[in-house]
């Protein structure tokens, strides 16, 4: 009987024990994230109390302001808002000084030599000249000014104007009659489908020199004046250089390409039309339904080529041109096209005999892909001659 009760006791003994150490674990458990959790208060208070002054948006300085002027005190705001006493005394002295919670990092540097005023001058001197140098930009500009400024400053400020000095792009002479035929035409034709632009074979002539020069002429303008007549070097179509083709397109391919040679009369031109326009337009086009185009070119408009037209009216129509409107040929970008391949070629070309193969094999090498995506820019273009109201675009 004594037995029992001591084992019963023993028991009871263990269990208790056991009871008490659980207790125990769970509370040093307890004390370890109590300790966790005031160290991150810790740093997180640390951690506001050391943003500066600079660190603070214009929305919390203002909100520190506010705060203060609505009678808390500097410790009490300080906790409101996260950030040390010191920050809140600094802000409140800054709002006292200059009546302002925004920062004055903006106007730290040198002050500008140069005030609103002065680069509306400097902007009207080169939207009247866009072909001067930055030196007589300068000269005129300083006589506006009590302290001259340096060619230099003018740069900076004329680039700060998105104004850039630029080689000036070469584009046709378009008078103010062109011009308006030019609208008239595209208002004509901006209703063709892309069908009925498939239909037109597309010709021109061009000339390579062997050796290819080229100057530039810069002017100072703004992109969006990159077309400007005032921006532009007005070019003028001519029979020089030392090798003249003549060549047509259709939208299935390119078509014929010869060489010229000599000055063309309107005699060799119905040579043309009659060996190299009459087979492709009744290979292409046997029912009678293509339309060719040309330029106003003096052989092109002459009484013998119309007469051609005329006894071959059933075959095809002849497409009416507003002169100086190469931006509407498409022909014309495959141009360069042929250029870059016919110089890209190793060993170049050294005799004319030679630039002529060149450029009649590049000439058929040319995919018929890139030929169709300039079928494909006609209503683009006809748009952008429309927009610029019969002046230069960028095609």
């Amino acid at each position: 009987m004594k037995g029992d009760i001591y084992l019963s006791a023993l028991a009871a003994l263990k269990e208790l024990r056991l009871a008490t150490y659980n207790v125990y674990i769970k509370f040093v458990c307890l004390l370890q994230a109590l300790f966790s959790v005031l160290c991150c208060s810790v740093e997180l208070v640390e951690c506001c109390e050391n943003r500066k002054m600079s660190d603070l948006s214009d929305f919390e300085r203002g909100q520190i302001v506010g705060a203060r002027l609505a009678g808390a005190s500097v410790t009490r705001t300080a906790e409101l808002l996260g950030v040390s006493r010191g920050t809140v005394s600094k802000v409140m002295t800054a709002f006292s000084k200059h009546g302002k919670t925004s920062s004055a990092k903006s106007k730290s540097g040198r002050k500008s030599k140069l005030n609103e005023r002065d680069r509306r001058a400097l902007k009207n001197i080169v939207t009247k000249s866009p072909r001067t140098t930055a030196q007589k930009i300068t000269s005129e500009f300083n006589v506006h000014l009590e302290d001259s400024v340096s060619s230099r400053t003018v740069r900076r400020e004329l680039h700060k104007l998105n104004i850039y000095g630029r080689a000036a792009i070469a584009k046709p002479f378009i008078s103010k009659e062109n011009a308006h035929r030019r609208r008239h035409w595209c208002n004509e034709h901006k209703t063709w489908t892309s069908g009925n632009w498939k239909k037109v074979i597309w010709s021109d002539e061009s000339s390579f020199t062997l050796f290819p020069t080229s100057g530039r002429v810069y002017v100072w303008r703004t992109p969006e004046e990159a077309y400007n007549p005032n921006c532009l070097v007005p070019t003028v179509k001519h029979g020089g250089g030392s090798v003249m083709v003549w060549a047509a397109i259709s939208w299935y391919s390119a078509g014929p390409i010869i060489r010229l040679h000599g000055r063309i009369t309107s005699g060799d031109y119905v040579d043309i039309l009659g060996n190299q326009v009459h087979p492709m337009i009744q290979t292409i086009f046997p029912n009678g339904d293509a339309v060719f185009q040309d330029d106003n070119a003096p052989i092109h408009t002459s009484r013998a080529v119309q007469s051609w037209f005329e006894e071959h009216e059933s075959e095809l129509n002849h497409l009416p041109w507003p002169a100086q409107s190469p931006d509407l040929n498409i022909i014309e970008p495959l141009w360069s096209v042929l250029e870059l391949k016919v110089r890209s070629k190793f060993p170049p070309p050294t005799s004319l005999k030679q630039l002529e193969e060149a450029l009649l094999e590049e000439w058929h090498n040319i995919p018929s892909k890139t030929i169709q995506k300039l079928y494909e820019s006609i209503p683009k273009r006809i748009d952008a001659v429309l927009k610029a109201k019969g002046g230069p675009t960028q095609y």
